[in-house]
């Protein structure tokens, strides 16, 4: 352990009306292998009407502080600002009361000298649902990376949220790094723009780190956020980038915004749904981003082609066009146009059209030992591809990754031996093809296939949406 002249961590607890939660959140840092002088708890209090502060106060533990907010803030914003000025740690995390560390994840990190040179150390959250465990936001903890430059961490931009991750208090507290108390939404996007700022090397770990307790009776604040009242926090924060100097994260942060945010939220039954003259209204906001010269010389050309058709109606000023795009890519009929070796979707007019990806199963033959595939692949490069994923519904700890294949041409066939299906549990699998470093791919299929396995009953089916999956029953 590098660090040992002060407590290594520092993790804030925000509550608010959390009596069903709360002990399970400080359990779970308590239970930790490591030794409770390496960290400290800080929970910040948000005026909770229940029996939350008292739970806390129960602890008899020297490194549990417990900050009761004069008023209620209406938000995470403020008891984590408290938290940041309290914490003494080199590591600050922070965790919703309702969520929990997994198990070993402190001591991982505190002996582990290389991951404790990093400024961030970004570790696998699992996603408790009603019935299930499965990875969230997989793309930030698909690999062991060891203090790389930020820029050259895939897809780090693309999740903002505060779950596994561990950020050097130094580089918080010498900048001034809020969250921000006047944001409806996107606090935790704002507040990682600016870090990103200061954030040199980043170390990401395949270890379980946090669980983000997403069951029913934990729903979160931000479903009920109004879908434009999310847009205006986005477009704030785009305004901030603008503001600021232009460099290689900056670029990233805009495609970031431009792309997953005010477009990607466009394919959206709610955006569809909603009244024209908000639409109007965003259409004309996103008109002046889309049009502003940085972002016509820098950004745009970095932004998945699905939108390409997105921009140019946006740069036009075709408001109807640019809903019809939107309305016939969440539900519009497509069909396949090959033209000059480049397949794409299209609608049945050759009006719109967006990159063409898929996969379908050819053939599914077994023998004694394993089961082989074979599915043709398209619009993906066959050095993207790095795996067929068997994913459980209901396990993360029970997928199947099969990274032994091979593919001629666009054919791609894949081995799966047999006792690694046999000792999964009962349940159903979706068979996904992963390509750069997350993205994935279903595997069309069109009909049932048993399977002969020692100890389960197995059949390849295809889903309502006609995705191949495996069902899994005990005999």
């Amino acid at each position: 352990m590098l660090f040992k002249s002060k407590k290594l961590f520092s993790i804030i607890i925000t509550s608010y009306n959390n009596e069903d939660k709360i002990e399970r959140a400080i359990d779970s840092i308590l239970n930790q292998s490591l030794d409770s002088r390496n960290y400290e708890i800080i929970v910040v209090d948000d005026c909770s009407t229940d029996n939350t502060q008292n739970l806390v106060n129960k602890y008899n533990s020297k490194n549990i502080k417990l900050i009761v907010l004069d008023q209620n803030s209406g938000g995470p914003s403020k008891p984590r600002n408290t938290g940041i000025k309290e914490a003494t740690g080199k590591y600050v995390y922070f965790l919703d009361a309702d969520d929990y560390l997994a198990p070993g994840i402190l001591d991982r990190i505190a002996n582990d000298d290389e991951l404790l040179k990093s400024d961030m150390i970004i570790g696998r959250t699992i996603r408790r649902n009603d019935n299930s465990l499965t990875v969230h936001a997989r793309f930030m903890s698909n690999e062991n990376r060891y203090n790389y430059n930020i820029n050259e961490v895939p897809y780090i931009y693309n999740h903002f949220g505060p779950p596994s991750k561990f950020m050097k208090l130094t580089i918080i507290q010498k900048n001034n790094i809020i969250f921000p108390e006047d944001l409806h939404f996107g606090e935790d996007k704002l507040f990682f723009t600016k870090l990103s700022q200061f954030i040199t090397k980043v170390s990401t770990i395949t270890d379980d780190s946090s669980f983000i307790d997403r069951t029913t009776s934990n729903q979160s604040l931000t479903k009920s956020i109004n879908f434009y009242k999310k847009r205006e926090s986005d477009l704030q924060i785009i305004d901030y980038l603008l503001d600021q100097e232009v460099n290689e994260k900056n670029i990233k942060l805009l495609n970031r915004f431009l792309e997953f945010d005010l477009l990607k939220s466009c394919n959206s039954f709610v955006f569809l749904n909603s009244e024209k003259t908000e639409q109007i209204n965003y259409f004309n906001q996103i008109s002046d981003v889309f049009n502003n010269q940085l972002i016509k010389d820098k950004v745009i050309n970095h932004i998945s082609s699905e939108y390409k058709d997105a921009i140019q109606y946006i740069q036009n000023n075709d408001f109807e066009t640019f809903i019809s795009f939107f309305t016939w890519l969440k539900k519009g009929s497509k069909i396949i146009d090959n033209q000059q070796n480049e397949i794409k979707l299209t609608d049945m007019k050759y009006k719109y059209s967006i990159p063409f990806q898929q996969t379908n199963l050819l053939n599914l033959v077994e023998s004694k030992n394993e089961i082989k595939i074979q599915v043709s692949i398209y619009g993906v490069e066959k050095e993207s591809i790095l795996n067929l994923s068997i994913m459980s519904r209901n396990d993360y700890k029970e997928d199947i990754v099969i990274d032994d294949f091979e593919i001629t041409d666009n054919i791609m066939t894949i081995s799966i031996p047999k006792d690694k299906i046999n000792e999964k549990k009962a349940a159903i699998y979706n068979c996904i093809i992963v390509y750069e470093g997350f993205k994935h791919l279903n595997i069309k299929y069109g009909y049932d296939k048993k399977t002969n396995l020692k100890d389960k009953n197995g059949v390849f089916y295809p889903t309502i949406n006609g995705n191949l999956s495996l069902k899994l029953t005990n005999k």
